[in-house]
């Protein structure tokens, strides 16, 4: 097993958008809460009037029960990651950083199988997805 740390938060920032801050901050809102579907993954701060949003997401991972004979044990491999949005009129900014170091095991045989290359490949995809957002139309009651 191999312990994966990453140290650095890694920062995205969309320019050029055609709205203001508070549509851009009712879009990353929806996007936080069509993304956090997980129980874990909760926004733990969210102050419209200075476009702030900043949530703890699950990457990967569960945490397992495992029932001996004698004790239950618990194995967690569970990895989070603090997303914190910034928007401003015309451009906004994710930031996606793991909240913990965690454990890779490239065998196959157990649950510890979310790798560095994992984890970039996910923020990625959080990044083209929180793009998309940004650049949707917006919503006409």
């Amino acid at each position: 097993m191999k312990t994966i740390q990453i140290d650095e938060p890694v920062v995205k920032v969309f320019t050029d958008l055609d709205d203001s801050q508070d549509d851009l901050f009712v879009k990353a809102n929806d996007w936080m809460i069509s993304m956090f579907v997980d129980a874990s993954s909760v926004i733990q701060f969210s102050d419209k009037e200075a476009g702030v949003l900043i949530g703890k997401y699950l990457m990967s991972g569960e945490l397992r029960t495992q029932t001996s004979f004698m004790t239950p044990a618990s194995v967690d491999s569970r990895v989070y990651a603090k997303i914190d949005v910034r928007v401003r009129d015309n451009r906004a900014r994710i930031s996606i950083e793991p909240l913990n170091s965690w454990q890779y095991d490239d065998s196959g045989l157990t649950i510890y199988n979310y790798s560095k290359e994992n984890f970039y490949q996910d923020m990625d995809k959080l990044f083209l997805s929180f793009d998309n957002a940004l650049k949707a139309g917006t919503i006409d009651f």
